[in-house]
């Protein structure tokens, strides 16, 4: 899939459309998995990759999640990054475990910076 000028036009209105260059934007992207700007593969990725919701068959229960989460920050995955707002990537393992099932897709609305 390529992103295309005409695909960002379409984006552009919507809040948080990065200030730059279209060529920049569609260079820093990897469509249709990342794109440096508000996704406009994203009704296709979850139609390909998601489950439809059936309010009916919705059986979704789980408890919160109550155990501690103590992570070292001393795994190669964790130190490969310098920045400094990262998290140990088998604590966040531990909640999305517990709150998926294997399938499921799950949104990072924070994309990986650390917050």
């Amino acid at each position: 899939m390529k992103l295309t000028k005409e695909m960002l036009d379409k984006v552009r209105d919507i809040e948080g459309f990065p200030i730059g260059k279209d060529e920049d934007i569609i260079e820093l992207s990897d469509p249709p998995y990342y794109t440096a700007c508000p996704n406009p593969f994203i009704n296709e990725f979850i139609e390909k990759y998601g489950k439809p919701y059936v309010e009916e068959k919705d059986d979704y229960n789980c408890e919160p999640y109550t155990a501690d989460v103590s992570e070292g920050k001393n795994d190669p995955i964790y130190n490969a990054h310098s920045y400094h707002t990262k998290v140990p990537h088998k604590a966040i393992m531990r909640y999305i475990l517990h709150y998926t099932k294997p399938g499921d897709i799950v949104f990072d609305g924070f994309c990986g910076t650390g917050m």
